[in-house]
């Protein structure tokens, strides 16, 4: 049908975003003012724009269609259900409007395919709870067909930024989170690693948001709160990697500290009434406060208040030409929990000489090699600073380069406290040069993370950061103890722990040794063949560079779900090991499934419905053999309902090395068996 937000003309006449902040340079990034700024640099102060319509990619037509798919992991079977105009079953939700509930159209397909237990994409997918499709108002049962059918059609339009939903099932379900559990192995956990855990209760706008996350002590309360839940119990069950998500940005002002390790066994989970520490931060909100924090350290909860502190102003540039300036109310706590007992010595730290604080400016690409700025530098004009986007490359916007570093090993059962805290002149050895000539030095054992790995029985490609999203390994100049020396009287040790300690919250390095909890390759295979797309794993052996510390080493990894017609992709692989490129695939496996459905807005949305799928053997070692033979080149295997095909990446275009058999088949044709 037509566009609805462009009448089917492919492009927008919309009201210009200088219209927000009215006819002033220096706005209110929060106002609202809808007048024109006569200096607007996108209208010319006639106060709109037109646009390509990005809603129907500049076709004037959208497809009014909605597929639901449910694919059994434990056998590939699929299962589909088409909503479109006229064959939609709305219910009236309990605010008095008409939706289309996903549950009872999810455990219909699921039961086509005997399947117990169904959830939603672990990254970005539908909520197996939330409505698939809102009707407007003016939808009532008692329309005549045509008109019920036009207004189904409209609302089938505004949902097609998801077109296809997809659901897992499988025939078990994993046992349901007990939240006074999960909130107890937190406050165990965070008594592992040292550090705070932080249950708090925030007002936001008009109600109360509740949250749970680590935090490193001394660390100031965020501006803007992260998660606003209803309640305390609804934010119990918190996962690790959710409580951990954006503690470096959190713990950047932090003060650092070595860590004296505890004596005696792991700390047990602890023993957590939910409903009682619930209770107690809500009657510290009493009298109006702004929040109310709980904090377990040292053993035992602690309480505070949070109270107001001044604001912070930041001033961002927008494409108008105006400037937006946004005010933050800072929050400080009332009383400040007693010191750490782990806490060992202040770690010493100098100013970073590449910032200014207060401002954009960072030291400029012309003092690369030179302490000595460029006089003719376009830049600076021979100032030694420009102004620069992003966090400051060597302090991360902390003001701080600490000369030592804290590494935290753990597997979330054990761990493991290391103190990198170099001295002048420890020795190093040359690992090479950079392309330009710089050279690389190697330090000893004590440095290369790698060796961390052995006492948590995983590979140093296990290792990852703690604190990050992602499956992203730890950098391979951390793993090998490499630094690059941009000066020639630069000690290898100091710069290498500064380098590594830069954007570090409280110069703690937070390392996880565990492989990536995410299911085989086998099972990818499974979800992909029964959607009917293909499922792409390529590889490169990176073996003869072993002795370049400019070029990557080991095997790298990649694995994509796409259409089964969709253009091979042979790019250079990044992931260090399976598991991290199949933890990758699903974060990203939301986006693949928009690719998927065709742009053409007269074709249809994919509907899956075959049966299970033969099954299907691993393809790793086979493609690692392959991987080995061409040495230096990415080599890759596209796997669907057909069969599989290898392919090797060369200077013009993937070339195919076998015929889309089986994979036992291929594997003998190329005599990997």
């Amino acid at each position: 049908m037509p566009c609805p937000d462009c009448a089917g003309l492919a492009f927008q006449v919309r009201r210009c975003a200088c219209t927000d902040g009215g006819d002033r340079l220096v706005v209110d990034g929060d106002g609202w003012a809808d007048e024109p700024y006569r200096e607007c640099r996108l209208c010319r102060g006639d106060g709109s724009v037109a646009a390509p319509c990005a809603d129907c990619a500049r076709t004037g037509r959208r497809r009014a269609e909605l597929v639901v798919s449910v694919v059994d992991l434990d056998t590939g079977a699929a299962a589909s259900e088409r909503l479109r105009p006229g064959g939609i079953a709305p219910v009236r939700s309990p605010d008095g409007l008409w939706e289309v509930p996903a549950r009872p159209v999810v455990t219909r397909l699921a039961a086509r395919l005997g399947a117990g237990d169904v959830r939603g994409l672990p990254s970005a997918g539908p909520a197996l709870d939330a409505p698939l499709l809102w009707l407007p108002r003016a939808w009532r049962p008692d329309l005549p067909a045509a008109q019920r059918d036009a207004i189904e059609a409209e609302a089938l339009v505004r949902a097609d930024h998801t077109p296809w939903r997809v659901f897992l099932a499988s025939g078990t379900a994993p046992p349901p989170a007990v939240p006074h559990q999960q909130l107890g192995r937190l406050c165990g956990l965070a008594a592992l690693l040292h550090l705070d855990l932080v249950v708090e209760a925030r007002r936001h706008h008009d109600r109360v948001g509740w949250d749970v996350r680590f935090e490193l002590p001394g660390g100031r309360v965020p501006d803007q709160p992260r998660r606003c839940a209803p309640d305390l119990a609804a934010v119990a069950g918190t996962t690790v990697a959710e409580a951990m998500a954006g503690l470096a940005e959190r713990g950047l002002t932090a003060p650092a500290y070595t860590v004296r390790s505890s004596l005696g066994p792991p700390a047990a989970p602890v023993d957590v009434d939910v409903a009682a520490l619930g209770r107690r931060i809500h009657a510290d909100l009493a009298d109006d406060s702004p929040g109310a924090q709980a904090i377990w350290r040292n053993g035992r909860w602690w309480h505070t208040r949070l109270r107001p502190g001044g604001s912070t102003e930041t001033l961002h540039e927008q494409e108008t030409g105006q400037v937006a300036r946004y005010v933050t109310s800072v929050l400080l706590r009332e009383v400040e929990p007693p010191d750490p007992a782990w806490w060992g010595a202040p770690i010493r730290h100098r100013a970073c000489p590449d910032c200014q604080p207060g401002s954009r400016l960072r030291r400029c690409a012309c003092r690369a090699r030179s302490a000595a700025p460029d006089p003719d530098c376009p830049h600076c004009a021979g100032a030694g600073l420009s102004p620069g986007r992003g966090p400051c490359a060597s302090c991360g916007d902390s003001r701080r380069i600490h000369s030592a570093l804290t590494v935290t090993v753990t597997d979330l059962h054990r761990v493991t406290h290391q103190l990198w805290q170099p001295s002048p002149g420890e020795p190093s050895t040359p690992a090479g040069r950079q392309p330009d000539g710089t050279p690389v030095r190697r330090l000893r054992e004590h440095y290369r993370a790698a060796r961390l790995a052995a006492a948590f029985g995983v590979r140093p490609d296990h290792l990852s950061r703690l604190d990050q999203h992602g499956p992203g390994g730890l950098d391979q100049s951390l793993l090998e103890g490499t630094v690059t020396l941009d000066h020639a009287d630069a000690d290898p040790a100091v710069r290498y722990v500064e380098q590594a300690a830069r954007t570090l919250p409280g110069a703690r390095l937070l390392v996880l040794a565990r492989p990536p909890d995410v299911p085989p390759v086998t099972e990818l295979l499974r979800l992909a063949t029964g959607l009917d797309l293909a499922l792409t794993v390529s590889v490169c052996d990176h073996r003869r560079a072993a002795g370049d510390p400019a070029r990557l080493h080991g095997v790298r990894w990649r694995i994509d779900v796409s259409g089964r017609g969709a253009p091979l992709d042979l790019a250079t692989p990044w992931w260090p090991s399976p598991e991290a490129a199949a933890a990758d695939c699903l974060d990203r496996l939301a986006h693949a499934l928009r690719e998927a459905v065709p742009r053409e807005p007269d074709r249809p949305v994919p509907a899956p419905g075959t049966g299970a799928p033969p099954a299907a053997a691993d393809p790793v070692p086979v493609l690692l053999r392959l991987a080995r033979r061409h040495a230096g080149q990415v080599v890759a295997v596209r796997l669907d309902r057909a069969g599989c095909r290898f392919w090797l990446a060369e200077a013009d275009a993937p070339r195919a090395l076998s015929a889309t058999v089986a994979l036992a088949d291929a594997a003998a044709a190329l005599r990997l068996g």
